[in-house]
């Protein structure tokens, strides 16, 4: 009995011993939610340390965790965050803020042929995600880049809002064909670049700033941003990618409860820097006068006797046919013309999803007012994105976006209607705005003319509407085998409108010649793609990726294009009331291009990887002979810090790679029907139909072929530190080229295959955790470019062609290289511009004599347009409810043609009845100045004809590209209004910027050549972001 009393509580013990250690065991909760933006992590990781003990938080990053008595540490994971060890308080109410993995997270190259991790990309990328692109006050996304990542240089033909852009990676490729990367959104290339209704003639009185396409997308919708640089992925695009790609990811729902954002903001904009300031009415006046004098002066040393009076006589009896004073006192054209533009932005966003569907869709709504009264863009945005899961094995999905953009553009060419040309050049300060009476008064001598009420009635309007739809599905047949199927269209119309009122100076006008004109262009752009991707890992250590697609591409154009004159009446202005038609232009075009296109990639145990691809084009620009190119690449990378012998070094030298690719990827021509002789008809001969030959056939025309090298080197110190170094070398072959051609054929040029062009440089990148700790963080990042362009070969034993009057192609120097008679600065004795003679002698030796005699100096080759440096340095930092980041852009080395010089600096030859740039303070005006400046003669002869380096300027600048300042409110503040998170922010673009030169903007056309374009903006932008 006693024995069984002892088994009995033996056996009670037991059955009680769980209970007591489940007693013993304490609970633990709280949240978990991020450092950055105090939104909760949805899934994230929490871990008792040293057990398997764990849970994952829930829709409201809450957790609830039961611990041991004598457990210390738990741990929080969350992807893309860097992982924390935290103490366990006695409290047992524990909150985590994760800080994002800003440097080590291993971003997702989305290549649109399959997804690749940062860290096995063999390729040349950069990704610029979401936290580095937020709340820029910027009208469309290439404004997003500049100086935020290496190799990419960005500059616009136009200041306006909405104007197009220019985008070189890497330098340019191309003399003919396109030098614009391609871009791809969410997978899928875009229609991308200018939408104008004509060229040449065509555009002379239709849109003149180019309205960009890339304008319709709401910079909010993206989520991240990468750039292909090397042919390693971009020769999956084959000729579309032969200058670059540029990703655009856009945003997706998420899982979990639905979330709505709502950000509003509004500004204010001006010039982002002084725009050619000139001198006041009364500086120009002495100038004039002083000008006038040296001008009797000269004669009179020439031939006494021809003058009767003296120079100070001759002055005063002429001065007022230069520069009168009016009635209302002098005109500060600048004050009239320009304005303080001011913006308002709207967006609305809701994202939320299950485990089997998500969804995200937006709405958007900008305005931004240009510098001038006739310059605006309006934007409507919306987009709806759907991902659905099917079984265990499908998926599908679809994105829409829809946009409209309204813009209105001044003029910009050399014409009386151009306000920033009126400002520069042709209205100086003694020309009235107005009568005494309040009345326009007739601007220019002996004319209609008046800019500001040319301005107010005369427009220029664009309305863009764009549908860009797409829709995927696939299907995993057997386990790693996915076919995938994906459709999208573009399609895009652009209506103009122009009128010019009856007294405008944009042409001979008067009377009731008004001009009215209208034009469509419209695009539908329709690609079908089928691709079959296997993805295994065998042993755990060999990874393969495997591709093969197949794609159809089709693309139609259509326009029509037509003015006509001689209104009934100033309030009229449909073109169908006008009584003569000047012209009407219309076309219809359109291509196909068909490729077939396969890849690989391969790597063993992480550290060795390889890759390879191979695509084939036909396109329907080229004749049938010449239709199909073959474009491929190969790469490689060595994981060097996976090695076991690098683990001693690992402390200091966290991560090492080594990667190399080499391909080649093509260009097709830009003409539709380049290699075939075209006809147009409806001329005009001797009062019946004609027609002429209007391009010649070149049935030769084939691919123009870039080869792509590129070495690289990644390195991380104290897992803090990220350098990437990389090498490039890029040879374009068979460049497509206007081919000067004897004019005894009919024409001057045919499109042919010629020469060669390279580019090679250094790009640098250095990224850096500078401080990370719960309440503080600051990271760092450093980019730097070189890049040298030069012409190995033109056509046959040609080595040289000079364009225009101050441009020259010529073997051995970059593209863009001006060719200008060389200013040697001022005569101190006598303040004559000198020159150098650069006559050349049998051997090629330059005379380098000076003279003041400018016919008997010969132009030269005299330096590039291109930087020999360019980048940014960006900054990001945060300490707990602020945030601040902002951007520094930097160009050194470059230089720029001020073609507005050609004007206004002929030392007195044509500046009469000109505006007069302020630098003329600093003239030379007696013996011993030293200056840089001539001596001021009003009258003279001897202009300078063609370039000369007078005008050729530096654009050497820093400028204070972005910055955004915020601060959150605290939680605690929120939720009892039950928000989940109040944002308010300042952010602002081109705040402050030094540069050398401080004529123009430096941020000149891409080309070098400046005139009177719009200048770039200066804004300031607040608004508030509210999530629930």
């Amino acid at each position: 009995m006693r024995n069984v009393k002892t088994w009995g509580i033996l056996f009670l013990c037991l059955l009680l011993l769980p209970g007591v250690a489940y007693a013993q065991k304490r609970q633990i909760e709280g949240t978990v939610i991020s450092q950055e933006d105090k939104e909760p992590l949805i899934g994230a990781t929490v871990i008792v340390k040293g057990s398997l003990s764990g849970a994952e938080t829930d829709l409201d990053g809450h957790f609830t965790l039961e611990v041991d008595p004598d457990a210390k540490f738990i741990i929080v994971d969350y992807i893309g965050m860097k992982q924390t060890q935290v103490s366990i308080p006695k409290s047992g109410i524990l909150n985590v803020a994760l800080q994002p993995e800003a440097m080590n997270l291993d971003e997702v190259v989305v290549t649109g042929y399959g997804n690749f991790s940062r860290s096995s990309f063999t390729g040349s990328a950069n990704t610029l995600r979401a936290d580095l692109l937020k709340e820029m006050p910027v009208v469309s996304i290439e404004q997003k880049l500049q100086g935020m990542t290496s190799g990419v240089n960005i500059t616009g033909s136009s200041g306006q809002p909405g104007a197009n852009a220019s985008i070189r990676i890497r330098g340019m490729g191309s003399f003919n064909a396109s030098n614009e990367p391609l871009f791809v959104i969410d997978g899928v290339p875009v229609t991308s670049g200018n939408l104008s209704t004509g060229s040449g003639s065509e555009a002379s009185y239709m849109n003149n700033a180019k309205t960009n396409i890339m304008s319709t997308i709401n910079p909010s919708d993206i989520e991240n941003i990468t750039v292909i640089k090397d042919a390693a992925a971009a020769s999956l695009y084959g000729s579309r990618a032969a200058n670059g790609v540029i990703l655009i990811t856009t945003k997706q729902g998420s899982k979990g409860r639905t979330r709505v954002t709502l950000n509003a903001s509004a500004g204010f904009s001006d010039a982002a820097v002084d725009f050619r300031p000139t001198l006041n009415g009364e500086q120009r006046r002495e100038l004039l006068y002083e000008g006038l004098v040296n001008y009797a002066q000269d004669q009179i040393a020439k031939d006494p006797a021809s003058f009767t009076q003296t120079p100070e006589e001759y002055a005063n009896a002429n001065i007022g046919a230069y520069t009168s004073v009016p009635a209302l006192g002098y005109t500060d054209w600048k004050d009239v013309l320009m304005r303080q533009a001011v913006h308002q932005n709207y967006e609305a966003s809701v994202s939320g999803g299950s485990e089997n569907t998500t969804v995200y869709s937006s709405l958007g709504y900008q305005k931004q007012e240009g510098l001038v009264e006739n310059s605006s863009m309006e934007r409507y945005s919306g987009r709806f994105n759907v991902q659905q899961k099917i079984g265990k094995r499908g998926e599908a999905g679809a994105n829409l976006m829809f946009s409209q953009v309204n813009q209105e553009m001044n003029e910009e060419r050399t014409s009386s209607i151009n306000p920033f040309y009126c400002m520069a050049v042709a209205t100086p300060p003694s020309y009235p705005v107005f009568n005494e009476d309040g009345s326009y008064a007739n601007t220019y001598p002996g004319t209609n003319v008046n800019p500001l009420r040319d301005m107010r009635t005369d427009y220029n309007r664009v309305r863009m509407t764009r549908i860009f739809g797409t829709a995927h599905g696939a299907v995993e047949i057997i386990k790693g085998l996915k076919l995938k199927e994906v459709l999208s269209y573009d399609y895009s119309i652009q209506k103009d409108a122009r009128y010019f009122n009856a007294l405008s100076g944009a042409g001979p006008k008067s009377g009731s010649d008004a001009q009215s004109s209208k034009g469509f262009i419209e695009y539908g752009k329709l690609i079908s793609s089928t691709s079959l991707n296997y993805v295994r890992t065998f042993a755990n250590k060999h990874h393969l990726d495997v591709l093969a697609a197949y794609e159809a591409e089709s693309f139609q154009t259509d326009k029509a294009a037509g003015e006509k004159s001689k209104m009934p009446s100033d309030q009229l202005f449909e073109p169908d009331n006008a009584a003569v038609i000047n012209s009407f232009v219309s076309s219809t075009q359109d291509y196909r291009l068909l490729s077939y296109l396969t890849r690989l990639n391969y790597d063993y145990d992480n550290r060795y990887y390889i890759a390879g691809s191979f695509r084939r084009d036909g396109s329907s620009r080229l004749a049938p002979e010449h239709r199909w190119g073959n474009f491929w690449s190969v790469s490689g990378m060595w994981h060097l810090g996976a090695e076991d012998f690098m683990k001693a070094v690992k402390p200091v030298l966290s991560d090492v790679k080594i990667r190399a690719s080499y391909g080649v990827n093509g260009n097709q021509p830009g003409s539709y029907y380049g290699y075939m002789g075209l006809y147009s008809y409806g001329k005009n001969y001797m009062d019946n139909p004609g027609s002429y030959e209007s391009t010649q056939a070149n049935p030769n025309l084939k691919w123009e072929k870039n080869y792509n090298m590129n070495l690289g080197l990644d390195l991380a110190f104290i897992d803090r530190i990220f350098v990437t170094l990389e090498y490039y070398n890029r040879d374009t072959k068979d460049l497509l080229y206007n081919r000067p051609i004897s004019a005894t054929t009919g024409f001057l040029n045919y499109l042919g295959n010629l020469g060669q062009l390279n580019n090679k440089g250094v790009e640098l990148e250095v990224r850096s955790l500078n401080i990370s700790n719960a309440d503080f963080n600051w990271t760092t990042v450093l980019n730097l470019t070189h890049n040298k362009n030069k012409i190995v070969a033109l056509d046959g034993n040609l080595d040289q062609v000079v364009e225009s009057s101050w441009f020259i192609r010529k073997i051995g120097l970059p593209f863009n290289t001006f060719y200008v008679k060389e200013f040697a600065g001022v005569d101190p004795s006598s303040g004559n511009a000198l020159y150098y003679k650069n006559t050349e002698d049998e051997n090629g030796n330059l005379d380098r004599t000076l003279t003041q005699d400018v016919n008997e100096a010969q132009a030269v080759p005299y330096k590039q347009v291109d930087p020999k440096i360019s980048g940014g340095l960006t900054n990001i930092l945060s300490y707990k409810w602020f945030d601040l980041a902002f951007t520094l852009s930097y160009s050194l080395g470059g230089y720029s043609f001020d073609k507005t010089g050609t004007y206004i600096e002929t030392d007195g030859a044509s500046e009469g009845n000109r505006n007069l740039p302020i630098y003329e303070l600093d003239r030379w005006q007696k013996p011993g100045d030293i200056t840089d400046i001539p001596r001021f003669v009003l009258g003279r002869s001897d202009k300078v004809s063609g370039g000369s380096s007078r005008f050729v300027h530096s654009t050497d600048h820093l400028r204070l590209k972005n910055l955004t300042f915020g601060f959150t409110l605290p939680h605690n503040w929120t939720d009892k209004v039950l928000l989940d998170k109040v944002r308010v922010y300042f952010s602002g673009s081109n705040l402050l910027t030094w540069a050398k030169w401080k004529q123009y903007d430096p941020e000149v056309p891409v080309s070098g050549e400046v005139f009177c374009e719009t200048p770039p903006m200066r804004t300031f932008s607040f608004g508030v972001e509210v999530n629930f």
